[in-house]
């Protein structure tokens, strides 16, 4: 957990800032982790309540690296499943470098429950690496590998993003390329 909070701290001011989210009021991180991103997003929009969703085991030991400031009480921890519990409701829900660690079965299947959650003008955030569509770029191209090896998984090119999200419902899916660990996708429900 320590690790993945390092990893995702490096870059979640850019993500909370690649896009205007000030027009959504409550917010689900599925896969929170340590609230890190939450955290963050809290800050910059203090009118943001958002929910982490994890595992049980997660959820206890998150209490760890909870921040000082008044954002940590827009920011609450929910145990749960995201492919077998229900989803809170939210305006916005978050998958931050969760994709990437399922086969596309798994993926469709997670991506229809949040479908199915999101009203129409809500949104999805998706923090990914995202591969150039010539797979140039060798950073992406290597941790594409890496998911491949460890998990029969893949990093996607924000074309596959783009066909996956339209399958269910989304439209309207803007990227913002971040230039760091990560990049962001944002697609509103129709």
């Amino acid at each position: 957990m320590a690790a993945m909070h390092g990893y995702t701290k490096v870059a979640v001011r850019q993500v909370a800032t690649a896009f205007d989210l000030s027009r959504f009021t409550s917010a689900c991180d599925l896969g929170g982790c340590t609230g890190a991103l939450a955290y963050e997003l809290a800050r910059q929009y203090p009118g943001l309540k958002v929910t982490v969703l994890d595992l049980p085991e997660v959820i206890e030991d998150a209490a760890h690296f909870r921040p000082d400031g008044p954002q940590t009480g827009q920011v609450s921890f929910m145990p749960g499943d995201f492919f077998r519990d229900p989803l809170p409701e939210a305006d916005l829900y978050i998958l931050s470098k969760v994709l990437h660690n399922w086969q596309d079965e798994k993926v469709h299947q997670l991506l229809s429950r949040i479908s199915r959650s999101c009203k129409p003008g809500g949104g999805l955030l998706v923090v990914e690496l995202l591969l150039d569509e010539k797979c140039q770029s060798l950073i992406p191209v290597l941790q594409s590998l890496t998911m491949m090896v460890l998990f029969l998984s893949r990093e996607r090119t924000l074309s596959e993003y783009r066909s996956l999200l339209q399958a269910h419902g989304f439209t309207d899916v803007r990227a913002a390329y971040l230039g760091s660990t990560v990049d962001a996708i944002l697609a509103t429900r129709a």
